[in-house]
């Protein structure tokens, strides 16, 4: 009997089925079965593989609910459109007091935890909004560097960054997010003057 067979016919265990989802090396034909098999932790540890197809990553991508989406999208999972980000931003976390850490992650990754290849192409635009969303208590000095770190970020981003109120919070892992938001604000001034 071959792995498909028995996942599809449910002969295998729940940690079998997680440990081939988080196989790098698991067969298109693998990911299919696992991506359509009801054992949703399977499906979370799909997502986040790195060698996903797209196919599969459309199985799960059409899966109701935001959890699925989002780790695709920070791990880079599936190829979307900018319209696509506003529609799940829009959609399942703006306006929405659930899961920030889940939120962030997804667009802007995760910076003390490796590269999130996904959330890197996050529209500068979005990134904006996101931060305008963003409740006052949820800025703090790791947040606010996430923002000024990432690849889109604005430069009307950084100036609001670079020109925000220093709270006086203690700054996590050394983070100096007002220092970052000025160097941003100059390297993108830079970038502009040189482009035009």
């Amino acid at each position: 009997m071959s792995f498909v067979d028995a996942i599809n016919n449910n002969q295998m265990l729940n940690s079998e089925l997680t440990g081939l989802a988080k196989n790098r090396f698991s067969s298109p034909e693998i990911q299919l079965a696992l991506a359509n098999h009801p054992y949703r932790l399977a499906k979370t540890y799909l997502a986040c593989n790195p060698n996903i197809t797209q196919e599969a990553a459309e199985v799960l991508w059409n899966h109701r609910g935001y959890v699925l989406k989002s780790e695709l999208l920070r791990t880079g999972g599936i190829d979307l459109d900018e319209d696509t980000y506003w529609e799940v931003y829009n959609q399942y976390f703006k306006n929405n007091s659930r899961s920030h850490w889940r939120m962030l992650g997804a667009f802007l990754g995760h910076r003390y935890w490796g590269e999130s290849e996904g959330s890197n192409k996050t529209p500068g635009a979005l990134l904006e909004q996101i931060f305008e969303d963003l409740p006052e208590d949820e800025k703090r000095s790791y947040t606010i560097s996430r923002f000024v770190t990432h690849p889109n970020c604005t430069l009307d981003l950084a100036i609001k960054i670079s020109v925000m109120e220093d709270s006086g919070e203690r700054q996590f892992y050394g983070t100096s997010w007002k220092r970052e938001a000025q160097l941003k604000v100059a390297e993108l001034t830079k970038k502009q003057l040189e482009s035009a």
